[in-house]
């Protein structure tokens, strides 16, 4: 079966809850802006002047100094430019990912995912992936074809050691030491970074940790829990 990238997109919500003080983790900051015109990308300033030429098919925002990128031909391939617009990691990716924690996910042609520096040197790979996600808290997920059809979700750390068998049908990305996974009736919980059930298995659906927090949905109700799994906003929305 083809193996593939799952390029994921988080979107994180914001609680606030009676409070007047907020920890708000430091992004870094964006200069160089993708914007696609037709159906060519290019990279303008924050004033919108052209900074690097329109040429590619498809852009993603700098992440540590580089950005991935996908050129136009019979075979397009994935790479990674610099902020003046060189190739840092050459076209030459089937699928790609972009950096997270200094890492990488990359597919060549008829190849398993492999683990890259910001350098393009080879980490690891991962022979038996079917899909990969990007790292989060020094952790990635990974599934492995369980029959042509069904899948099965463990996490791999930055070393190439797998450090929690697959063994989940669904998964989030791990946050604050927490990750929601499903067990084999559909039910969400909460895991450690052992693989360790932190919280149980109890929800219809459930979103990462952010502040402590995190929404969860019980039945066709949402509503907020803490760390410990106890509600601090019942089931209601």
């Amino acid at each position: 079966m083809k193996r593939h990238l799952k390029l994921i997109i988080s979107l994180l919500l914001v609680i606030i809850i009676a409070s007047c003080t907020k920890s708000v983790k430091e992004s870094e900051i964006i200069n160089l802006i993708p914007v696609r015109n037709g159906f060519i990308f290019r990279y303008v300033d924050r004033q919108g002047k052209i900074i690097i030429n329109p040429q590619f098919k498809e852009a993603t925002v700098f992440r540590n100094g580089l950005a991935l990128v996908k050129l136009f031909g019979s075979k397009p391939r994935w790479g990674f430019i610099t902020i003046d617009g060189t190739f840092a990691i050459k076209v030459q990716y089937r699928e790609a990912t972009i950096f997270s924690e200094d890492v990488a996910w990359v597919v060549s042609e008829n190849g398993a995912p492999q683990a890259i520096n910001s350098k393009g040197d080879t980490l690891f790979t991962l022979k038996t992936a079917k899909s990969v996600r990007i790292f989060k808290d020094g952790l990635a997920a990974f599934t492995v074809a369980i029959d042509s059809v069904n899948v099965k979700w463990g996490f791999v750390d930055k070393k190439g050691t797998i450090r929690i068998s697959p063994q989940f049908p669904a998964v989030g990305d791990y946050s604050e030491g927490k990750c929601a996974v499903t067990n084999s009736a559909g039910e969400w919980g909460y895991i450690d970074t052992d693989g360790k059930i932190s919280i149980n298995y109890q929800f219809t659906n459930a979103r990462s940790f952010v502040n402590g927090k995190a929404i969860v949905q019980s039945g066709k109700e949402w509503g907020v829990i803490d760390d410990k799994g106890k509600f601090v906003i019942s089931p209601q929305f």
